[in-house]
């Protein structure tokens, strides 16, 4: 991942940890990120509004925190 969490934007596409693993298997999936992050300034956790790639044009974003990012691909190369 060549960004940190911090300079992640809208536009960008990121694969991410989806649930919780189910056994020795992890779920990843990919989206866009739809608008700006929100911190939680008690947790410093930060979280990524995200259009999973299934998802329509019309459904409510997934919250993703910062952690669970793991690969990061710039709207804008």
């Amino acid at each position: 991942m060549s960004k940190t969490a911090d300079q992640i934007v809208v536009g960008d596409r990121i694969t991410y940890l989806a649930g919780t693993p189910v056994g020795m298997e992890k779920l990843f999936r990919n989206g866009e990120v739809v608008a700006y992050p929100i911190s939680d300034p008690y947790t410093s956790v930060l979280w990524f509004p995200t259009r999973p790639d299934e998802a329509g044009d019309d459904t409510e974003p997934v919250w993703v925190r910062h952690d669970k990012v793991v690969d990061v691909a710039s709207a804008v190369e």
